[in-house]
């Protein structure tokens, strides 16, 4: 724990977004703004990371890695602009942005402590290289604590949950979907295998229902899209995938939305049942994944529904359990890192407790 006068940070790195959490040493926690994983590599040689990255990403992907927490968890290392580039360093320079971007409210202090959340399926290799990373950006030695325990405590912080309670925390992130199994007052769990029903998996299935809509409308519309060269042809194309993040996103708390195609006149109207219905695939193997981590064990007293991905309609209903639906947790994407930082006993801040936050000086957004 932190001395009185100290803070600390949780951090989960994941496929899309790089999570954060504080405690502040006073009964005080909050979150800081995701950041988006991506890392650029610029004209200088610097990394670059935040939404910056993902601006410059869209016109020389060549220089851009998206996902460095997978390039960490299987020790690729990624060319950016030419350049060979560690998994470790491309995590060192999120986590510093991470450190950056919190300082500012706590004087620009190095945090007295870290709780790093992993997925459930990292072992030493991974945790020895993040901890490098982690040293690397000026933040202490790291204590792990893993996804699915993560949930849980901040599922339990408040509520009375007797030792033993067992509990099914399913994890939809950007790349994946895993289950697992958890008990109260254990510091173990069961993990089920990652299955393809992560955010990027259902934008595949909206960008192939889009496509072949557009290919209705216009042919040589889309045709000119995909074989178009050049700075302006890659930024519509990146340009359409946000925007088909975006619509999938939408299609969650509403039955429609629109998306505006480069070349075609008019928009296309996309509603949530035709897309439910192109990413029947991925979403099925949700339910199938529950469903083999039940049948191994005792059935759990409730279904924890956390992730970037967990807000998405049919998902739910494909998890619910004896007819119940899963419980949603109010912060689906920060729920790990709030769960870590709620497990240390420290009460929520009135008013939510948010970061004295304040956007870092240009030379703060290199490493």
């Amino acid at each position: 724990m932190p001395r009185a006068d100290g803070w600390g940070l949780a951090v989960d790195i994941g496929g899309a977004w790089v999570k954060a959490a504080y405690w502040d040493g006073r009964g005080g926690v909050g979150t800081l703004p995701v950041l988006p994983a991506t890392v650029y590599r610029d004209l200088d040689g610097r990394l670059l990371t935040g939404p910056e990255a993902v601006r410059l990403a869209r016109t020389a992907p060549e220089r851009a890695e998206t996902m460095p927490v997978r390039s960490l968890a299987e020790q690729d290392e990624a060319l950016l602009g030419g350049e060979p580039t560690a998994p470790a360093e491309m995590v060192t320079a999120l986590l510093a942005r991470v450190l950056r971007d919190a300082g500012p409210g706590f004087g620009r202090s190095r945090p007295d402590a870290l709780t790093v959340v992993v997925p459930s399926g990292w072992g030493g290799a991974e945790r020895t290289a993040l901890a490098r990373a982690a040293g690397a950006a000026g933040l202490p030695e790291p204590e792990w604590l893993p996804a699915p325990l993560a949930v849980a405590a901040g599922w339990a912080a408040y509520r009375e949950v007797p030792d033993g309670t067992v509990l099914a925390v399913c994890d939809a992130g950007a790349t994946g979907l895993r289950c697992a199994r958890v008990e109260q007052g254990r510091a173990a769990y069961e993990a089920g295998d990652e299955v393809a029903c992560g955010g990027a998996d259902l934008d595949e299935a909206l960008l192939a229902l889009v496509e072949a809509r557009a290919r209705a409308a216009g042919p040589e519309a889309w045709e000119r899209l995909l074989d178009s060269t050049g700075p302006e042809g890659l930024r519509a194309r990146a340009q359409v995938r946000e925007d088909i993040t975006g619509v999938r996103e939408t299609l969650s708390a509403t039955v429609s939305a629109p998306l505006v195609v480069p070349g075609h006149g008019a928009e296309l109207l996309l509603r949530r049942a035709e897309f439910e219905e192109a990413a029947q695939g991925p979403l099925s193997t949700a339910g199938a994944a529950l469903r083999e981590l039940l049948d191994a064990g005792p059935r759990p007293s409730a279904v924890l529904l956390t992730g970037g991905v967990a807000r998405t309609p049919r998902l739910a209903e494909l998890l619910a359990v004896d007819g119940r639906l899963p419980d949603l947790l109010p912060d689906p994407v920060n729920a790990a890192v709030l769960g870590a930082v709620r497990s240390r006993d420290a009460p929520e801040a009135p008013g939510g407790g948010e970061v004295p936050y304040s956007l870092p000086v240009d030379d703060d957004l290199f490493l």
